[in-house]
């Protein structure tokens, strides 16, 4: 007669304590998110954007809250450089940490930060950023490039700023409450064009003047 084998107690007290804790983490109540709290969000709207996207609801159970797919699904977000989700076991509580970009300029009607990505901030207000148009990203930055290398006092005066190539910049600017075009050329001799701009705009002849071409800043020519 074939002896039936026994389990070792062992295995039974392992396989009990494992189905215990599968209990406690997938369906007991001990183990439920307490809190969430979203850190980094610069604005409201994007904070409800953050909150939307985890899906993540008081009360669920913190074993379905999966950090690295709640991540993923928030870096679909690109005006989120970065995220990290975390979860503690002890008192439930849900971190949410997200490294917003951080925007330079208005490009072509959007945003777009120091690496060339382009993105849409929610409830994000534009007003002291400059506005480029370009044919690409690359020629948006380095228009954006032109603006940050212009005094700061100057800079307050600029409406907005076209690149059709590398080395054809201009500018608008706002002289009196006149719209006046501003013909840069390449990107170079900003201390001298500059000093030409503001030589030229003191003349009384050129009080209604609508455009200044500096491309050729030691020959300049005033429309």
């Amino acid at each position: 007669m074939r002896k039936v084998s026994k389990i070792p107690l062992v295995a039974v007290i392992a396989a009990a304590l494992f189905g215990g804790l599968i209990y406690l983490l997938a369906w007991s109540s001990i183990f439920t998110v307490s809190s969430i709290t979203v850190t980094g969000s610069p604005t409201p709207e994007s904070q409800s954007a953050i909150t939307q996207i985890s899906a993540i609801t008081s009360g669920e159970k913190l074993a379905r809250v999966e950090p690295q797919a709640i991540e993923k699904r928030l870096l679909h977000l690109k005006w989120i450089e970065s995220a990290h989700v975390s979860r503690n076991w002890l008192d439930g509580a849900v971190e949410i940490v997200v490294t917003p970009r951080t925007p330079t300029a208005i490009f072509n009607g959007s945003t777009i930060d120091a690496s060339g990505t382009i993105f849409t901030l929610p409830g994000f207000t534009t007003a002291d950023l400059p506005r480029v148009s370009a044919k690409t990203p690359a020629l948006g930055l380095a228009a954006i490039k032109v603006f940050q290398d212009l005094p700061r006092e100057f800079q307050r005066s600029v409406v907005s700023l076209t690149a059709r190539n590398s080395s054809n910049f201009a500018l608008f600017v706002d002289v009196d409450g006149r719209n006046v075009q501003i013909l840069w050329g390449a990107h170079e001799e900003t201390a001298l064009k500059i000093e030409v701009i503001s030589a030229l705009l003191t003349l009384e002849e050129n009080k209604k003047i609508r455009r200044i071409d500096v491309s050729a800043p030691h020959a300049p020519i005033v429309k």
